[in-house]
C-alpha cells in the first residue's frame, strides 16, 4: 500500500536529484539542458512539451534528443535483464 508508494516515489526522486545536482554542478549545464536532459532520461515526452511550453525557448529539446535514444535502449535491456535473472 503506502510503503510501496513511498519506495516507487524515492526510487524516482533520488536519481532525478542525483543527476541534476552531477549535471549542474560536476559538467556545469546550463539549466536549459539539466532540465531536458532529465526528462530524456526519464523518456518524458510530456515532461519536454511542458519545458518548451514554460521556458518558450527549444533549447531542452536538443538535450532530450540526446539522452532519450540512450535511455529507451538502457530500459529495454533493463526489463530483458530483469526478466533473465529474476
Amino acid at each position: 500500500g503506502l510503503l510501496l508508494f513511498v519506495y516507487g516515489a524515492l526510487m524516482t526522486l533520488i536519481p532525478m536529484l542525483l543527476g541534476y545536482v552531477f549535471a549542474s554542478k560536476v559538467l556545469k549545464l546550463s539549466l536549459f539542458n539539466t532540465l531536458g536532459s532529465i526528462c530524456g532520461g526519464m523518456t518524458s515526452t510530456p515532461a519536454l512539451g511542458t519545458l518548451i511550453r514554460v521556458t518558450e525557448t527549444d533549447d531542452v529539446a536538443s538535450a532530450y534528443a540526446a539522452t532519450y535514444p540512450v535511455a529507451l535502449v538502457f530500459v529495454v535491456l533493463a526489463c530483458q535483464f530483469i526478466g533473465i535473472f529474476l
